[in-house]
């Protein structure tokens, strides 16, 4: 293994290779057929170093040099020497601590495999639940870092004994921040529980929704967290423009629910059993304090698994039921091929005309362009329920991260 061959003086022979290669790397003077292959063998080069740091930091912590160069913490030391913020040394040095822990973290650096943004987010979803270790790493693989500590904090939260504590935990831990940043721009940051953020996430969808159609329809093409931002500031000034459609916008769904699922037994006993789900979409598992916090919300919508079985809705018409729609929001409420959740649209796969049925299966959500592209370039939705792809016709289904086939499943 690296670490048992590999000793100080071998280090720095390496390290004098590895400036001599860099510092005469000439990116002008390679083909264009290889940049991408050259892009990527640096890339990996990247991933082994930082990955040999950050299993480095535990050892450097314990040793305690910082302790004698000035530094407050081995985190700031580390933050110093490796130019990144204390937040940034403070995850891998926990990373680096837990590695005896997860070993599959531990190998995956050392081959290479994972970024130390993405061996933080496996080791914190690993370290409270072991069982799932592999999978994070397979994910880390395949998907974005965005959806691997989607998947870190749902296994967290699946691990978790004791919901309620948490849940106060993170009610004690709101927080707003506000300051002007060094270009004058005034910055707020918002920290808030799941349960209340997704409250807060059903309030700003329309409005951002109607914000974007309405600069659409104008011809302004602007960052979607631009109009989220005048979104935010309508709703806490009460100032007036842009909060209804104007003439000739886009039609936009006026209302977003909040969507909870939770095991009858558990709602009925307030606490969550081994095997039973208590969980919002979009956030995961939670306390049931935070599901009851919510039934009395007219925009929340709680499916509860011993009533309607909405699995397997099948009708006639071509209009969706509002049990499938529960259930498409319940499945992950953003575009099957580009990821996008504003401006949605729920397409029929194989198409009504061919099926004359409307069946959950058949249904995915599309934004307005991709479903344009479909239509335009008869493109046809491949691949696993909840993960499909816009294909040329006859293509084979692409690679992907299979969806429960159960349509309760939060959405990642």
């Amino acid at each position: 293994m690296f670490g048992s061959l590999i000793g100080l003086r071998e280090l720095e022979e390496q390290e004098a290779s590895l400036a001599s290669l860099c510092s005469g790397l000439d990116p002008s003077l390679i083909h264009d057929q290889d940049v991408a292959t050259a892009f990527d063998t640096l890339t990996h080069m990247q991933k082994l170093v930082s990955g040999a740091l950050v299993r480095m930091a535990a050892r450097y912590d314990e040793v305690g040099d910082w302790k004698r160069n000035g530094s407050k913490s081995a985190e700031d030391a580390i933050a110093r020497k490796t130019g990144t913020s204390v937040g940034q040394a403070k995850r891998s040095l926990n990373t680096s601590k837990n590695l005896a822990k997860t070993p599959g973290v531990d190998n995956a650096l050392r081959q290479g495999d994972l970024s130390p943004n993405q061996a933080d987010a496996v080791s914190s979803g690993a370290t409270a639940s072991p069982s799932e270790e592999d999978e994070l790493i397979r994910t880390a693989k395949k998907e974005s870092l965005r959806s691997l500590k989607e998947r870190a904090a749902d296994a967290r939260a699946r691990a978790d004994k004791d919901r309620e504590a948490t849940r106060k935990r993170h009610h004690a831990a709101r927080r707003v921040s506000r300051w002007k940043d060094e270009d004058g721009m005034y910055n707020l940051l918002l920290k808030l529980p799941g349960d209340m953020g997704a409250e807060l996430d059903a309030a700003l969808k329309p409005g951002i929704d109607r914000a974007f159609a309405d600069a659409r329809n104008a011809g302004r093409f602007e960052p979607l967290e631009a109009y989220a931002a005048d979104v935010v500031h309508r709703l806490l000034t009460g100032a007036s423009g842009g909060s209804t459609p104007t003439k000739g916008s886009q039609a936009v769904r006026p209302e977003r629910k909040v969507i909870g699922i939770i095991d009858v037994a558990a709602l009925n006993r307030g606490d969550v059993a081994d095997g039973e789900r208590c969980e919002i979409a979009g956030v995961g598992p939670v306390s049931v304090s935070a599901i009851r916090a919510l039934l009395a919300d007219a925009f929340v919508s709680i499916v509860i698994t011993d009533g309607s079985d909405i699995r397997n809705v099948t009708h006639l018409g071509r209009q969706v039921t509002a049990q499938q729609r529960t259930a498409l929001e319940l499945r992950g409420y953003r575009c099957e091929e580009c990821g996008s959740t504003h401006h949605l649209e729920i397409d029929h796969v194989t198409g009504w005309t061919l099926t004359k049925t409307t069946e959950l299966d058949d249904l995915a959500w599309l934004c307005t362009h991709c479903h344009d592209r479909k239509t335009r370039e008869k493109l046809q939705l491949v691949g696993p329920v909840g993960a499909r792809r816009l294909v040329p016709p006859g293509t084979d289904p692409p690679p992907g991260v299979s969806v429960q086939d159960d349509l309760f499943a939060t959405a990642r």
